[in-house]
């Protein structure tokens, strides 16, 4: 007759292995022949040995952690570029004598970033708006919901307000003074997905900040 208890009798001495093993890390020193004997079932392979398999796994994560490197000093690279590119845009707007200025600037600044095409910068005040007012109105209660920055898509009633239809993922900044809006601000990508929203905000506040002190300054129309 079956012993019932087989499976649980086999899963003890398991974790009686393995609690061994755990305890005494240098028993296969000791017993260096039961390490030419073990066999490991691999998926291309067959069965390797106990080494074979140690050596393998530590590949696989040196593998793991060159790409780990590769991306981190990737970042760091588009890190140090928006750095440069942020630290020139804060000189042109401090350095500006009129809001075409801070438009050129930021046009500039845009034009630096990878994949990104298209910057507007909207001002509540600015009558020249006209029509494009009420549907600026409409996104900012859908898409921002009293936050200060939206990174996504838009849909095209929306993005008409913006850009042309070519942009199709957008970064969208409100500046303020006191809780009052003063404008907004968009840079577009013609990539779906370029901007998403876990995109870190660190650069975009730093210029939300920059331009809410500034445009205050100014207070014929905007060019």
């Amino acid at each position: 007759m079956t012993d019932v208890f087989e499976p649980d009798r086999i899963y003890l001495e398991d974790q009686m292995v393995y609690q061994y093993l755990l305890e005494h890390p240098a028993f296969f020193q000791q017993h260096p022949e039961l390490l030419s004997r073990l066999r490991l079932p691999h998926a291309q392979r067959g069965a390797v040995s106990l080494v074979e398999r140690q050596m393998e796994m530590q590949r696989e994560r040196v593998r793991g952690l060159e790409e780990d490197i590769t991306r981190l000093m990737s970042i760091a690279r588009q890190n140090e570029h928006i750095f440069f590119a942020l630290n020139q845009l804060h000189l042109d707007i401090a350095s500006a004598q009129q809001k075409t200025d801070i438009r050129l600037a930021l046009s500039a600044f845009a034009n630096k970033m990878p994949q990104v095409h298209a910057c507007t910068l909207l001002e509540f005040s600015n009558e020249s708006m006209g029509e494009h007012f009420s549907g600026l109105q409409l996104m900012l209660e859908n898409r921002m919901q009293g936050r200060q920055v939206y990174f996504g898509r838009l849909n095209k009633e929306e993005m008409a307000t913006l850009f042309p239809s070519s942009i199709h993922s957008v970064a969208l900044l409100l500046i303020s003074e006191v809780e009052k809006p003063l404008a907004l601000l968009a840079f577009g990508s013609e990539l779906d997905d370029h901007f998403q929203p876990s995109m870190d905000t660190i650069f975009i506040d730093h210029i939300a900040k920059l331009l809410a002190v500034v445009l205050t300054r100014y207070d014929q129309p905007s060019a």
